[in-house]
């Protein structure tokens, strides 16, 4: 059977659009590169979202090697030079069967050199080579002398007073960026000093550090984050670029001080974000409908909600992905500029010049725009400015931190706006978690009554629905090396879309609270954050502590 062209397979996935692969075909009839590189160099489609299309062509499974780490036992059966010169990647040995990660499935001769060099069946997964190559460094590294340890020599040189305090915090940024980390936190105490970091959302202890050294590596962070390592008094923000194998990353900075010195917390923000796709996002198939419905529309406001660190950011790049760039003008202003995106227009919040988000926006009107998007709605005259944007003709995406998709709209008319302007403005408002996924390395199943979902928060009209047995099959992570006994590994989105239609608009208008809107929306089919959690765990892709944890 003949093997379907990437180009209609990246269609068919939602990856690619007709628009842009015939931008594509065209400049690869003036450079004569390949499509699959040009569709990268044109920011198109992401290395992760061609290697996903290449697995389907092959009948293969994908692996996001940005979440899941090989074994040691695996990577002992293929010596580092064999696995760069080859760009494969073991990534676990289960029953004599090996799992090889490979940027090309085609090719049948790399199989055989491996089977016959391990005396193993493989089984074959697909990556990009990007991320092969990558972990191949990171990990190989790590096997011949993991950063753990030498993170724990330095310490010990530096409880001798040899403290090499430049390495030290090269270390901890390097060990962060390998274990996922969003955020590196160095918290000092009466007795020692401590770094956390914050993984898939939650904080976990890695490193006790003598006090006596907390002082030179605060100092250390505070200068090459542009900071005054005089003042140790008030609070103070700064930020510095970082590379790692070769993969920029912006570190954003934070101090307070406290009793026992100065609490630094390091955000770690990669340059190269993947390009993101909604379908990976976590949308439940009736909500995604629903959500790209929305951003098809003409005009009106998108508002995507949550607190800090819940993705919403995320979700306003996939939505711009969906929308047609080469046909439609779109300008966006962000606080900063996290991923580049082609063919449109983005600027960069600079409060010292005096671009802020409500001035960006005026000016935006006079840029011919058809969509725009606001980083975050922060004050009164943003809100008003982003709603009359919104009822003149133009689509607005926006973030907001509220609690939940209802609560936006009491916050709406705190910011001054008028609630005939929130009903007739506002298309839609999407509230969203990020709740861990059960580890699939470790993963196995239990079985649950319905007295226990009940005490999990399921409801009988829940139950009703999804549930057809007395006992029904749930799922835990037993906890294994590769999630680091959590259980855990990656996360994903819990959401819950406020469709503001006619008579929830008319509702708003005549003052109705927050619980009587939020009544009648799940009524007319709104799932709550709650109610997509629990269904996520119906389908075994998190628990219900997890959901507890996170929604409450």
């Amino acid at each position: 059977m003949a093997r379907k062209k990437l180009g209609e397979l990246l269609q068919e996935l939602g990856y690619l659009t007709e628009d842009q692969l015939e931008v594509a075909l065209d400049i690869q009839r003036l450079s004569g590169k390949s499509l699959g590189e040009l569709l990268i160099d044109l920011s198109f489609v992401s290395p992760q979202e061609l290697a996903q299309a290449i697995a389907h062509q092959a009948g293969r499974e994908f692996v996001d090697l940005s979440v899941y780490s090989p074994s040691a036992d695996a990577l002992r059966l293929i010596d580092k030079n064999t696995a760069r010169q080859l760009e494969v990647l073991p990534l676990d040995v289960e029953e004599g069967r090996l799992k090889l990660v490979v940027s090309d499935p085609f090719n049948i001769n790399i199989v055989d050199m491996v089977r016959r060099k391990t005396g193993l069946e493989v089984e074959v997964l697909v990556s990009d080579r990007e991320s092969i190559l990558r972990s191949i460094e990171i990990y190989y590294e790590q096997l011949e002398r993991p950063l753990e340890e030498q993170i724990k020599e330095v310490i010990g040189r530096a409880s001798r007073g040899e403290a090499d305090i430049p390495k030290l915090v090269d270390l901890f940024l390097d060990e962060g960026i390998i274990e996922r980390a969003t955020d590196i936190h160095v918290s000092p105490e009466q007795v020692a000093s401590h770094i956390f970091y914050r993984i898939d959302g939650v904080l976990h202890h890695y490193f006790s550090i003598p006090r006596e050294i907390h002082p030179s590596l605060v100092s250390r962070v505070k200068i090459i984050g542009g900071m005054d390592i005089s003042e140790q008094r008030l609070p103070q923000d700064g930020g510095f670029s970082y590379t790692f194998l070769g993969e920029g990353y912006d570190v954003r900075v934070s101090t307070v001080p406290t009793a026992y010195g100065e609490n630094v917390v390091m955000r770690l923000l990669p340059k190269n974000l993947s390009l993101f796709n909604l379908k990976n996002l976590g949308f439940e198939e009736d909500t995604l409908r629903d959500f790209e419905e929305v951003i098809s529309k003409p005009y009106g406001m998108l508002l995507v909600t949550g607190p800090t660190g819940s993705g919403k950011t995320t979700t306003l790049y996939a939505a711009l992905r969906r929308i047609n760039a080469l046909k439609k003008n779109i300008l966006t202003v962000e606080d900063p500029i996290e991923y580049r995106f082609p063919f449109i227009k983005q600027t960069q919040v600079n409060e010292k010049a005096g671009y802020t988000f409500a001035r960006a926006v005026r000016h935006f009107l006079r840029q011919d725009p058809d969509v725009i998007l606001i980083g975050e709605v922060r004050d009164e005259e943003t809100a008003e400015m982003a709603v009359r944007a919104a009822i003149t003709g133009h689509l607005v995406l926006s973030t907001l931190h509220t609690n939940d998709a209802v609560s936006t709209i009491p916050r709406l008319i705190d910011l001054k706006v008028k609630e005939y302007m929130v009903a007739s403005g506002v298309l839609a408002i999407s509230a969203q978690r990020l709740v861990r996924k059960i580890c699939p390395f470790c993963k196995e199943e239990y079985r649950a009554s319905l007295e226990e979902l009940k005490r999990f928060g399921f409801t009988d009209e829940m139950i009703g629905k999804y549930v057809k047995e007395e006992l029904v099959t749930l799922y835990r992570g037993r906890g294994c090396e590769h999630c680091r006994g959590t259980g855990y590994l990656g996360r994903q989105a819990v959401v819950e879309l406020l469709k503001i239609d006619e008579e929830i608009g008319d509702m708003i208008v005549r003052g109705y609270p927050p619980l009587a809107l939020l009544q009648r929306a799940k009524e007319k089919g709104m799932r709550t954050l709650k109610e997509d959690g629990l269904l996520k765990v119906l389908k075994g892709i998190t628990t219900p502590e997890e959901v507890r944890r996170v929604v409450g």
